[in-house]
Formats: C-alpha cells, sequence, structure tokens
C-alpha cells in the first residue's frame, strides 16, 4: 500500500516547503533589482524583516520583561535621588556670588566704554592733524596777518554848542579907549618926505597909527 504525500490532497495544499519559500524570495529580489534597472539606479540593501526565532515559554518572556521594567525604575530613582532642595543658607550664598559677578560685570563694561572712548578721541584727533595742513612760515596764502593791538579811541569831544545850549554867556566889556591926544603927546610925530621910498615905508606906520586911534 503506498503511503500518500502530504502534499498532496486537501491537508497537503495547507503547508508550503522551504524551497518555494526561497523561490519565492529570489523572484521578489530580482522584479526589485530590474525595477531599480529600469530607473537607472542601484536597489538599497534591504533589511531583514524576519524576526529571529525565541524558543522561550510566554512565562519566561513575562518574567523577563518585569525584570527589565524593574531595572528601569530603579535607575530612575538612582537618578532622582542625587538631586535635593537647597537650605535658606546656601540660597543666600549663591545669591551673593550672583551679584557679586554681575557687578564686576558692570564694572567690567563700563571700563570697557571708557577706553573705548578715549580710543576713538584719540582717533579723531589724529585725523584732525592730518587733515589740517601744515603752517609754511613766509608764504602769503597760509600765513594770517598779525593783529596789532591799537590803544583804545578818545571818546570824541561833544559839540561845545550842543554842550552849552541853554547857558547864557556874558560879554565882555570892552574898556574905553584913552584919548589920542595923550599918545600923540608922549610921541611926537615928524613927516620928513625925501623920496617916494620914504614915504612908501611910511605908510604902514600910518595905518598902524590909524588903527590904534580908532
Amino acid at each position: 500500500m503506498d503511503i500518500p504525500s502530504l502534499s498532496e490532497g486537501p491537508v497537503g495544499s495547507r503547508f508550503v516547503s522551504q524551497d518555494e519559500i526561497d523561490l519565492a524570495k529570489q523572484r521578489k529580489e530580482e522584479q526589485w533589482k530590474a525595477a531599480y534597472a529600469r530607473l537607472g539606479q542601484e536597489p538599497p540593501p534591504q533589511q531583514q524583516s524576519e524576526d529571529a526565532y525565541d524558543g522561550r515559554s510566554l512565562a519566561e518572556k513575562l518574567a523577563a520583561n518585569r525584570i527589565a521594567k524593574q531595572e528601569e525604575w530603579e535607575e530612575k530613582n538612582k537618578l532622582a535621588n542625587q538631586f535635593r532642595a537647597l537650605e535658606e543658607d546656601e540660597i543666600q550664598f549663591l545669591d551673593s556670588i550672583r551679584q557679586r559677578q554681575e557687578a564686576e560685570e558692570r564694572q567690567r563694561k563700563q571700563e570697557d566704554g571708557e577706553e573705548l572712548k578715549q580710543f576713538k578721541q584719540a582717533v579723531a584727533a589724529r585725523e584732525n592733524s592730518l587733515n589740517t595742513p601744515p603752517l609754511i612760515p613766509g608764504s602769503g596764502e597760509t600765513s594770517k596777518p598779525k593783529v596789532v593791538a591799537q590803544p583804545p579811541r578818545p571818546a570824541p569831544k561833544k559839540d561845545a554848542k550842543k554842550s552849552l545850549k541853554g547857558v547864557v554867556v556874558r560879554k565882555k566889556t570892552k574898556p574905553a579907549p584913552a584919548p589920542s591926544s595923550n599918545k600923540l603927546s608922549d610921541k611926537p610925530i615928524t613927516h620928513v618926505r625925501d623920496s617916494p621910498s620914504e614915504d612908501a615905508d611910511s605908510q604902514p606906520a600910518t595905518k598902524r597909527r590909524k588903527v590904534v586911534e580908532s
């Protein structure tokens, strides 16, 4: 009596041999490579999607998971125990250190600002000195005329008439002239006509005499 094959009949149709699995996998890889070859690209390496066989029982798997969770919880608690709340004196000490550092930082910034300001002033002064042309002695264009200090001018006198406006000036009375007879009696005048030149010389004297008599 012949032994029926498992691959034949209704029972054999529900099982797949390893050769068929390998053949199907190889066919799939060839199709994958052909598709990338049409695009002109190389196919990326395929990842193994199949899980490794684990021969442990379900109880062993659950126990291993429970142990792993316990170890994870202990690790978290160990890290949490490394930190604690600060006490009041520790907080004050840290605050004093922070305030001192802030004061030092402000002082450093202030000093840097002063140095930067002085540097800018020095650069500006140097640029001004370079831009101004040097003065050449004896050149008429660059040399400036010396300004001689002049003495202050006296204030102009005001007009005498304006200053004496409203003032009544009394005229001095002339003394009465002496009689002419006295003068003539003191010095007798003699008229001698010798020549025309003498007459010309005597004319100014007569004129003077007439002026005195008048």
